[in-house]
């Protein structure tokens, strides 16, 4: 009897020392992915330079014959939406308020936009033309 309470002991013993490690181990992995979730849900607002586009298009439009915004609206009309461009790495951000006013009037055009960037995605503030154009 003494040596089966001995014997359950010792297991008893390792079963706890197994499932702290496991708790250890699950409690640091979680600590490791926190910064890394937690950057790419932070927004930012953000000014950068680019181009209104469509999501069919892209960066480049394939329209021949028409211009950047003849294709554009083109695209628009349909079914496409509305996307930015960045100068600095031809990104494309999806643009969360579709409705935004001066989109269609920047449609196609070289712009400064600011807004707020959560991911893949902007949601417009403000747009305006560079400097110097």
């Amino acid at each position: 009897m003494i040596r089966r309470a001995k014997w359950f002991a010792v297991a008893a013993a390792v079963v706890a020392c197994v499932a702290v490690g496991a708790a250890q181990a699950a409690k640091a992995s979680q600590s490791k992915d926190a910064p890394k979730a937690a950057a790419q849900t932070q927004t930012q607002t953000q000014t950068m330079m680019g181009k209104i586009s469509d999501s069919m298009c892209g960066a480049k439009h394939g329209m021949g014959g028409k211009s950047d915004a003849d294709c554009v609206a083109e695209c628009i009309k349909g079914g496409a939406q509305y996307v930015f461009v960045t100068d600095k790495d031809s990104k494309i951000y999806k643009i969360a308020n579709q409705k935004f006013a001066d989109l269609a009037v920047r449609a196609g055009q070289d712009v400064q936009l600011t807004g707020t960037f959560k991911d893949d995605t902007i949601t417009v503030s403000k747009i305006a033309m560079p400097k110097g154009k």
